[in-house]
């Protein structure tokens, strides 16, 4: 740093000796213990500089020479090349981490230096994820950081098994506590190993960090909530509410919710949101289950959902069924044969098919469940 502040100051002197040499040429006389000493200001300047030069190269020298002839050719080296491999150190981790740029601007500040723990990354980048030994306490950061992105690669043919991989994360954020990647890969391991409450905290905790889009996150999170709720039914609205907030267009997540309103016993809440969804969403597991909800009163609800408006074709094939269930045959005939030729579903072929059964038609019925079967 300091020979470059000289370096600085000399061509700043140089520049303005140029541009203006007549400030160059003026005399410049010094007086001191009876000595008179006189010379032109640009070349007292260039001395003065040359001195200077002169006595940081005798100082690096000695410093050579105390430090031992191994030493010289470092010493006498121009540059700071412990700066250079603190960047090359700086934008690794980045890159191992996926931080900010990735490395690239550290990268360039760095060029030409290759230490001894550098030819280590290189070593280890060549082992497979299987074959990589779990690290040592006395490890180089850098080090446990490259290994254990290695043997966690997603995309890896072979992997470690679970706990190894666990372990491999746990050290990579001892040494790089909060490392984006490895939080992330962290939370898909808990997903895999179906540890779902943390599998939540860390799916969420990744989504507000930023480290994963919410396109992405969130309906990884609403799984995580549902599947909890099934392992915990004891809180099992409360997940569901949760995962509903998350994902409210997700079917599963309504099917579920759906049944937990039932078995709270609020029929009306379970109906009102799977009718709401199929209004929008084409489901055939929420409309069959809406159809069991409402079959007890399905002339009434037939009514209700008359004044409705036409929605998915699930909920065309709800309206036709609760028709069919309240007496209303022409009408619900109508309307599922209107539907069929719109969505030919083997659902829908299959409800025409039981129909035909139940009046007896067997040719008809089994010409609708040949459609229904080539579905």
């Amino acid at each position: 740093m300091r020979l470059k502040f000289l370096l600085l100051i000399a061509l700043v002197l140089t520049i303005v000796l140029t541009l203006f040499p007549d400030i160059a040429q003026q005399t410049l006389r010094i007086e001191a213990f009876g000595w008179q000493f006189e010379t032109h200001q640009g070349a007292f300047v260039v001395s003065l500089l040359l001195v200077f030069g002169v006595l940081w190269l005798i100082q690096r020298l000695l410093s050579a020479i105390i430090a031992g002839p191994g030493q010289l050719w470092k010493t006498l080296r121009v540059g700071g090349k412990k700066r250079r491999e603190q960047r090359l150190r700086d934008g690794i981790a980045q890159w191992l981490d996926m931080r900010g740029d990735y490395g690239k601007r550290a990268f360039k500040k760095s060029r030409g230096v290759i230490p001894d723990w550098a030819i280590q990354l290189l070593n280890i980048s060549t082992v497979s994820a299987t074959d990589q030994a779990l690290a040592a306490d006395d490890d180089d950061n850098l080090l446990i950081a490259l290994s254990a992105r290695i043997a966690t690669d997603p995309e890896a043919k072979a992997k470690p098994d679970i706990a190894t991989r666990k372990a491999h994360l746990e050290a990579w954020l001892k040494s790089h506590p909060n490392a984006p990647l490895a939080l992330v890969r962290m939370a898909d391991l808990t997903v895999e190993e179906k540890d779902w409450k943390h599998a939540v905290e860390r799916l969420e905790s990744i989504w507000k960090h930023g480290y994963r889009s919410a396109s992405r996150a969130k309906p990884q999170i609403a799984q995580a909530w549902l599947a909890l709720a099934k392992q915990e039914p004891e809180h099992a609205m409360e997940y569901l509410r949760k995962a509903y907030r998350m994902q409210p267009t997700d079917n599963d997540v309504v099917f579920a919710l759906g049944h937990a309103h039932i078995n709270e016993n609020n029929a009306k809440a379970a109906e009102k949101l799977w009718l709401g969804h199929l209004q929008q969403h084409h489901n055939i597991a929420i409309a069959n289950a809406s159809f069991e909800l409402l079959n007890n009163d399905a002339l009434a609800a037939f009514r209700k959902l008359e004044k409705q408006q036409e929605g998915t074709a699930s909920l065309q094939w709800l309206r036709a069924r609760l028709a069919h269930a309240g007496k209303l045959d022409g009408l619900a005939e109508e309307a599922l044969s209107k539907l069929l030729e719109t969505d030919p579903c083997r659902e829908f072929w299959r409800t025409q098919a039981e129909w035909f059964m139940q009046k007896e038609h067997y040719s008809e019925a089994e010409l609708a469940y040949q459609k229904a079967f080539d579905c």
